[in-house]
This record gives C-alpha cells, sequence and structure tokens, in this order.
C-alpha cells in the first residue's frame, strides 16, 4: 500500500507543475537574444487614433499578453505587452503593427490564469 500512496501523489506532481502556468502564450523576454529584441523595437506601432503612413498592407491581426502567472513575477505591464506584440509582428515579417488597443485585467483563473495581464491586439502590417 505505501508504494501505491508514493506513486499516486508523485502522479500529481506533473499536473500540479502544468496548471501553474499562463493558459495563454507569453515569451519569457529573457530568452530572446539582443539582436532580436533590437530589430522588434524597430517595428513601428500605432494605436487606434493615430494615423499610419498610407500604403501598408495587412498581413495578419496579432494580439500578445503580459502576464503576472507567479507571486515573484513583475507585475503585467502595457511596455511588456507591445514588446511582445513587436516580437510577434516581427516573427510574422512585419514592419509596424496599426489599431494597438489593450486590455487590462485583474485575476483570471479560467481564461489566462493570470493575476493580472495586459492583453495587446493589433494588425501586423508591412509599410
Amino acid at each position: 500500500m505505501g508504494f501505491v500512496m508514493i506513486f499516486k501523489r508523485m502522479a500529481i506532481i506533473p499536473l500540479l507543475l502544468t496548471a501553474c502556468s499562463p493558459y495563454v502564450e507569453v515569451t519569457d523576454i529573457s530568452q530572446v537574444d539582443t539582436a532580436t529584441m533590437t530589430r522588434a523595437a524597430q517595428v513601428r506601432t500605432y494605436t487606434v487614433g493615430q494615423d499610419a503612413p498610407p500604403g501598408y498592407s495587412v498581413i495578419a491581426p496579432v494580439s500578445a499578453f503580459s502576464c503576472k502567472n507567479l507571486i515573484t513575477d513583475p507585475p503585467a505591464s502595457k511596455g511588456d505587452a507591445l514588446l511582445q506584440l513587436q516580437l510577434k509582428a516581427l516573427e510574422l515579417g512585419a514592419s509596424g503593427v496599426v489599431n494597438v488597443t489593450f486590455d487590462t485585467r485583474g485575476t483570471d483563473a479560467y481564461g489566462t490564469n493570470c493575476w493580472e495581464s495586459v492583453q495587446a491586439s493589433g494588425l501586423a502590417v508591412r509599410f
């Protein structure tokens, strides 16, 4: 009986560790190389209401999250969400993101599994 109880308890550990991660894709910025970060920072962004240069072509809608998942994580922020949005746009070959909006949320255990989150969304474009 002792072995069975230990095995059952050990089987729960991976489940608990998986349940602790965010349900949304979040890039660990510390793992992104400097060259990629530099190129991402050059992706121009225009929030709703700002005039983007004319003549761009839309690649795809993009969305990114800044998520405070663990108590030790830094607070979710618009700056982090925007940087992650720029990284996603860069992966698509975009030179800009237009119509950027932000959605800030508090604790959302079912949708994002974050204590707090900021979602940045927009359209990845090529100028």
